[in-house]
């Protein structure tokens, strides 16, 4: 609101990511006195340039895969345990090369049963933050994946429990 009414820039510079994104209209991340992204706060969290802003803006989820498949701006993934996932080519990566898949913890969703875009994973630990659960789940092969869960959710898992899991291709 000040900015509005001033109609000055402002440049503030902080290392707390939620005063970052709840303050600015663009936000510059950098990395040993390197820019790595420049961007709308949207774009920053959504649509991270590299591991280096996705991990540190915000929780991300990552898998290890290989590409099997191009198709236009998306590409088919293999996981090392044999499923495949459909997400965002971001970086223009080529059949056979390996890759980081990343997504935002609030994006997961716990499927009914196997489907398109999902995989199996055991729950670890059900973590109560007040406003939402968070679900720390373990693949095989994988670092653990957090799951971000509402609390009103018709169905809360238990730790030991294995759950299918969603990814949405766009957020993947």
């Amino acid at each position: 609101a000040l900015h509005r009414r001033l109609g000055v820039t402002f440049v503030y510079v902080t290392h707390d990511q939620t005063e970052a994104l709840t303050m600015s209209d663009r936000v510059a991340v950098f990395n040993d006195g390197a820019i790595q992204q420049i961007d709308v706060v949207g774009n920053l969290y959504e649509a991270p340039l590299n591991r280096f802003v996705a991990g540190f803006v915000g929780d991300s989820t990552v898998l290890q895969a290989e590409v099997t498949r191009l198709d236009g701006a998306h590409c088919e993934v293999r996981l090392p345990c044999g499923i495949l996932l459909r997400g965002l080519n971001v970086n223009a990566s080529g059949v056979g090369d390996k890759v980081e898949c990343g997504t935002r913890p609030e994006r997961l969703k716990i499927a009914e049963a196997a489907g398109s875009n999902t995989f199996q994973s055991k729950v670890l630990d059900v973590i109560y933050f007040g406003d939402h659960l968070r679900l720390r789940c373990e693949m095989p092969g994988q670092p653990d994946a957090t799951i971000k869960m509402a609390l009103g959710h018709h169905q809360l898992p238990e730790p030991g429990q294995t759950i299918h899991v969603h990814a949405p291709v766009e957020h993947l």
